[in-house]
């Protein structure tokens, strides 16, 4: 009899004391279909403890959101691993949507989903159909995020800790993973379906657009290496045209992009 494989919730929190946040998550929590990861990066002298075998807790001192994120893969016990915030609540079936894309994707190693805001709508642009991909320029969210371990465990796949909130680069932590897949040559899939609601603005469009800008220029030189300072004339030149920053903005972008290398090349260097 053919069984499905086992889904795994990796959910990133901080400062817990109980899990009555699971509450609005997990609407109907289902534990026969899916078991939870929680990895509680905390400060306060009580730790966050689970009765439930099928909700396992770690709790860290370290923190960081790619280091706990790399804190959870390395823990996990599930073939198919879903990324989670604490602020999401999943709809109802989303397992079952999960699961069909991986049988539809056999070859994709990560497959990223959609999600809706509190009013039930698209807060980002999605493309209408689903499947393969090889480009990058869909941008990632991280709790669209799925992918096998297995397929992790063997390319020794993980988050870059240089970037995501808590580090250097505070946020593009989700392109740099997918550039790291899509360059050992492993598939990489789209479906057209969301899975949760994220209320309010997600982490990422909180930041400063400094922030952003040095994120997103030090993901592209990961990409592109030298050929970044080409692409971030352009990229001065599109923020530009689009009203973000002033003509005489655009010296200031390039400079603080410029910055954001050598900053990544540094950082390089060290390890």
């Amino acid at each position: 009899m053919k069984t499905n494989p086992a889904l795994e919730i990796l959910i990133s929190t901080m400062n817990r004391k109980d899990l009555s946040f699971l509450e609005a998550m997990f609407p109907v929590l289902d534990l026969e279909q899916y078991q939870l990861l929680i990895i509680n990066q905390t400060k306060l002298d009580k730790e966050l403890v689970s009765h439930d075998k099928r909700i396992r807790v770690i709790n860290s001192k370290e923190f960081g959101l790619s280091k706990s994120r790399n804190l959870a893969i390395e823990n996990s016990i599930g073939d198919i691993l879903v990324i989670a915030d604490d602020d999401i609540e999943y709809l109802p079936g989303f397992e079952q949507i999960i699961l069909k894309a991986y049988e539809t994707y056999p070859e994709a190693s990560l497959i990223s989903f959609q999600f809706l805001d509190e009013h039930k709508k698209f807060t980002k642009f999605y493309p209408k159909n689903g499947g393969y991909i090889k480009s990058t320029k869909q941008f990632l969210t991280s709790f669209e995020m799925t992918f096998k371990s297995e397929v992790f465990r063997k390319y020794k796949i993980c988050f870059d800790e240089r970037f995501g909130i808590g580090a250097t680069f505070p946020c593009s932590e989700e392109q740099v993973l997918r550039h790291q897949i899509l360059k050992k040559g492993l598939g990489v899939a789209y479906v057209a379906e969301p899975i949760c609601i994220h209320n309010g603005l997600t982490s990422g469009l909180k930041l400063s657009a400094a922030s952003i800008l040095e994120a997103t220029t030090a993901y592209k030189f990961i990409q592109y290496n030298n050929l970044v300072y080409l692409w971030l004339v352009k990229y001065v030149f599109f923020l530009f045209r689009h009203t973000h920053i002033s003509f005489f903005g655009q010296i200031r972008a390039y400079q603080m992009g410029v910055k954001a290398i050598s900053k990544l090349k540094r950082l390089r260097n060290e390890d």
